[in-house]
């Protein structure tokens, strides 16, 4: 299973203005064309809905319509862009919705992507290498001495090389097993606090941004045969005032559950009534079948309806 990104734990921040784009999707996912905010923190759900999975709590969000449930893509990919409200698409090619606020997805990658550079200096010795973005992307103003031009292009080779290493390992995409990349790309804010966005720094690498997303999204795409997701979402800047806060368990005082004084009883989770009618029916049926057999038992002639006595009186007459 190709999973870069496993979803492991959400921090949940605030953004505004920013967007949710659907850049390619296959027939059987319905992404309805309108102007319907998504709240940041039910991204995860609409990957999961779309991919045929269940989520805990039903989105009603009208952008993601019903789809064929028999014909599920095997892969969503999610590309992160922060500091940028939006991109300059294709009009007409990509369906985007208002996002409202954003979660933060971490997790592990697949052992198949341990290859890929991934410290500055690893980034920076794969962009000098022959085989490299560097040779086909025109870098305009941009500038190979620049360490924060570096960085952006050191993003765009690993969209490239992540393709590349796919392709050469076709057998992860053709599994049965659905797929998940989550990736974050950071370099485009970084040139906007070094030049502005204003400058002509900034409008080159946005162009080269969409259109390296544009590649990237074709290729996944054709990777998985038609059948994938590819979703992009753009964040201008995060509010670390409304991230989620976490505690260290060794901490010595525990805070205690002003719910334990009542004795009241836990809370169940949404497979609670599933399970309990499983495990209730099932008792149901098993008490009455044990009824029904010790009745038939109990009432039983041993002379006549007893398979032992029909058998030996068959062989005495035949005697």
């Amino acid at each position: 299973m190709a999973v870069l990104v496993v979803l492991l734990s959400f921090l949940v921040a605030g953004v505004l203005g920013d967007e949710f784009s659907i850049l390619r999707s296959p027939g059987s996912v319905v992404f309805r064309d309108g102007n319907w905010p998504i709240p940041g923190e039910r991204i995860p759900d609409v990957a999961a809905l779309s991919m045929g999975f269940s989520v805990k709590e039903d989105l009603s969000w009208p952008g993601l319509a019903v789809g064929n449930l028999f014909h599920r893509p095997r892969a969503t990919v999610m590309v992160t862009v922060k500091g940028v409200d939006k991109l300059a698409l294709p009009p007409g090619s990509v369906i985007s919705y208002p996002l409202e606020n954003r979660v933060y997805m971490v997790g592990k990658a697949n052992s198949v992507f341990e290859d890929l550079s991934v410290t500055l200096r690893q980034l920076r010795n794969r962009l000098f290498q022959e085989n490299s973005v560097l040779s086909s992307l025109p870098l305009n103003s941009l500038s190979r001495n620049n360490e924060v031009d570096l960085l952006f292009l050191s993003e765009l080779q690993v969209l490239h090389d992540i393709s590349s290493l796919l392709s050469r390992h076709k057998h992860l995409a053709k599994d049965h097993s659905p797929d998940l990349y989550s990736l974050e790309l950071a370099g485009l804010d970084e040139i906007g606090k070094r030049y502005g966005e204003d400058s002509e720094q900034f409008r080159d690498a946005s162009k080269i941004l969409v259109d390296a997303l544009q590649k990237f999204a074709d290729d996944m795409y054709n990777l998985y045969s038609g059948n994938a997701v590819v979703e992009l979402v753009t964040v201008r800047s995060f509010d670390t005032s409304l991230a989620r806060k976490t505690r260290t368990i060794l901490e010595a005082k525990q805070a205690k559950d002003p719910s334990s004084t009542y004795n009241l009883a836990y809370k169940y989770n949404f497979e609670y009534p599933v399970v309990f009618n499983m495990i209730l029916w099932i008792m149901i049926a098993l008490a009455l079948a044990v009824i029904i057999t010790s009745y038939n038992i109990w009432n039983m002639d041993p002379g006549y309806d007893s398979i032992i006595y029909r058998m030996t009186n068959q062989k005495i007459r035949m005697d």
